[in-house]
């Protein structure tokens, strides 16, 4: 269990610290981007994410994921989803071409036409870095991964903003996104070192095919009820009103993003070295959870909290719109964690059928949801976000105990405590800052208020996480010890 606790904790922080430059890097840039370009700039970009997202993740087809938990990869299987990745983009990506004039004429924007056709290059990049990404997923490495995505996020970013600068508008946000894959999947393979040594073949094929296509599944029914919520408010309304409610959004995932990718890291390839063994699954997942939700809901309700003085401190007035949709949004996303880590549980021991069954439960409940409400405006579409969101963490935990004995009664309880405090830190928040004018100052005095309940709080109830936040923390100093004492022998 120490080896394993070792691996998870070193892996756990620098993919954290890795997530944590990169986000910083693109949050900061879209800060900037908001104060030089307009909402419909925001909004157009959107209105194509429905597309060409769904269309990565058909490229993708799972088979990420697929070499991540199969863990003892050959040559042959790397080859094949690399030879996969590309052949897929070449025939998503001429659909997409096609698709153009349609798509633009969905939205009555006829500038949608060009921008679809750059965008779909984003396809076979994203297929070149899939197999360097999974493997150092696979290994735990993520310290290559570190400097490639930070490096291309700030080329990317600061490439938008020049160009937001000069006058480009919304092609300044294209550009970034094609930059920014393109150097991330050239850095991965110098990174990796892996080439293609195998074959393409159909047993490789049909196997990976058969854990990843669930997933792919899964996940199209995931992308499809978030953007669906873009497609509907760019079609019913206009693209200045999906401008709020992108920018919104995407504040609200930026944490959430962050929260989602190093526990996806880390905690598929970790629980699947220990799917066989349902006892220590259910104390890995315990402790995951118990750390991610000591971390993660406050910083969420903190958000909502705050979210008018935020977005006119961060954007400007002109964006104060979205300040709503922020604060029913940050709170929808409050129990990520849950969805991750219970998902990746599952999916350790090898069930993507499940998971696939799961997830169109929860979307097809999501989509009636949102397509119920989308008439009433962006606001009744954000909390039809928060209800489905809801129903989602019963589904997923209710099937956790079914597999582990580890269920929803369970682990809301083991949660207690740090929903008991983030309730109490978040009106003294709310107490501090209310009656102040909102800014920079609201913020910081909601902030110290917060922080100051809920640390001190947590140690007076002893809270658990502290302990487990501090021994990931030892196992990373002294994994940094112990290979700097091998790098000095090996220079001896």
């Amino acid at each position: 269990m120490k080896s394993l606790t070792h691996r998870a904790a070193h892996a756990t922080l620098w993919s954290a610290l890795e997530i944590t430059a990169r986000y910083g890097v693109q949050f900061a840039v879209m800060v900037i981007l908001a104060r030089l370009l307009t909402p419909s700039d925001f909004g157009l970009i959107a209105m194509l994410l429905v597309f060409t997202t769904v269309a990565a993740l058909l490229v993708d087809a799972g088979f990420g994921t697929a070499l991540v938990q199969k863990q003892d990869t050959s040559d042959d299987d790397e080859s094949t989803v690399f030879l996969s990745g590309l052949g897929l983009s070449i025939i998503v990506g001429s659909g997409l071409w096609a698709a153009a004039p349609w798509i633009a004429s969905f939205y009555s924007q006829p500038v949608l036409v060009p921008l679809t056709r750059l965008l779909l290059f984003v396809l076979p990049l994203s297929a070149l870095a899939a197999v360097p990404d999974a493997l150092l997923t696979q290994r735990l490495d993520f310290r290559a991964r570190a400097n490639a995505e930070i490096f291309a996020s700030l080329c990317s970013g600061v490439l938008a903003v020049f160009l937001a600068w000069r006058g480009f508008g919304v092609w300044s946000l294209a550009w970034q996104s094609i930059v920014a894959i393109g150097m991330r999947a050239l850095l991965l393979w110098l990174f990796s070192g892996w080439r293609p040594r195998g074959r393409f073949r159909m047993a490789s094929f049909r196997r990976l095919f058969g854990f990843g296509g669930y997933m792919l599944m899964a996940n199209l029914l995931n992308v499809i009820s978030i953007r669906l919520q873009s497609l509907l408010i760019g079609k019913l309304f206009d693209s200045r009103t999906l401008g709020y409610y992108t920018l919104a959004q995407n504040t609200q995932q930026a944490p959430a993003q962050f929260m989602s990718s190093v526990l996806n890291r880390v905690g598929l390839p970790v629980f699947s070295t220990i799917a066989d063994q349902p006892a220590r699954l259910v104390a890995a997942l315990r402790l995951s959870l118990r750390v991610a939700i000591f971390v993660f809901v406050p910083c969420m309700v903190g958000i909502a909290v705050i979210a008018k003085p935020l977005i006119l401190m961060l954007y400007g007035e002109r964006w104060t719109p979205a300040a709503p949709l922020l604060s029913i949004l940050a709170v929808s996303a409050t129990f990520w964690p849950l969805h991750v880590l219970n998902l990746a549980a599952i999916g350790a021991q090898g069930r993507s059928d499940l998971i696939f069954r799961l997830e169109m439960i929860k979307r097809v409940i999501s989509i009636g949801l949102i397509l119920a409400c989308s008439p009433a405006g962006p606001v009744a579409i954000a909390w039809a976000v928060f209800v489905s969101s809801l129903i989602a963490v019963a589904i997923n935990t209710w099937y956790t105990h079914k597999l582990l004995a580890y269920g929803p009664i369970a682990q809301m309880r083991d949660q207690f405590s740090t929903l008991a405090l983030s309730a109490v830190a978040a009106l003294a928040a709310w107490l501090s800052s209310h009656w102040l004018p909102a800014g920079a100052m609201a913020i910081t005095s909601a902030v110290i208020s917060a922080m100051a309940v809920y640390l001190s709080g947590a140690v007076l109830w002893q809270h658990a996480a502290l302990h487990d936040l501090s021994m990931l923390v030892r196992e990373f100093r002294g994994s940094r010890s112990r290979a700097a004492s091998a790098a000095l022998d090996g220079d001896n």
